[in-house]
C-alpha cells in the first residue's frame, strides 16, 4: 500500500508541475482555482496525471466530500480509490454485498401474516375440558 506522505508528495509534484511553480509553495489547504490560479484544463491534467500514476480511477460519489478542488480533496480522493482497488477491501465489500442479499432474501420470503395473526392469543382462557390432571403430570 501507499503510503500517505508518498501520495502527498507525488500529487504536490503533479500541481506544481502543471502550474509550472515549486512544489514548496503547494500546500493541503490550497484551492487550486482560487489559490494557484488553475483553469478547468490544469485540473483535468491533474486528475488524469494523478489516475495514472497510482492506476486508479478517482472516486466520483458523495461520499467524498468536495471542498473545491484543494490538494487536500485531490489526497483524500487518491487514498480511497486506491483503498476501493485493494483486492482485501474488495473481497470484504462483496462479503457484506452477500450478507445483505441473504437478509433482503429472508425478508421477501417472510409470509405476509403478523405474528399476532399466527399465534393464539396469550390472554384466552382454554377451555377447562383441554386442561386435565393427566395432561399437568406429563409436564
Amino acid at each position: 500500500m501507499v503510503r500517505e506522505k508518498t501520495i502527498e508528495r507525488v500529487i504536490r509534484e503533479f500541481i506544481a508541475n502543471e502550474l509550472t511553480m515549486s512544489p514548496e509553495n503547494v500546500h493541503l489547504e490550497d484551492n487550486l482555482v482560487n489559490d494557484l490560479h488553475a483553469d478547468s484544463m490544469d485540473i483535468v491534467n491533474i486528475v488524469t496525471a494523478i489516475e495514472s500514476r497510482f492506476k486508479i480511477k478517482f472516486p466520483n460519489d458523495s461520499d467524498l466530500k468536495y471542498d473545491g478542488y484543494t490538494m487536500q480533496f485531490l489526497v483524500v480522493g487518491t487514498k480511497r480509490a486506491l483503498k476501493e482497488k485493494n483486492p482485501v477491501h474488495k473481497a470484504a465489500r462483496k462479503m457484506e454485498a452477500g450478507v445483505d442479499n441473504k437478509i433482503r432474501n429472508r425478508k421477501s420470503l417472510r409470509p405476509t401474516s403478523t405474528t399476532s395473526e399466527r399465534v393464539p392469543d396469550a390472554e384466552k382462557e382454554l377451555p377447562a375440558e383441554d386442561v386435565s390432571a393427566e395432561t399437568l403430570k406429563g409436564e
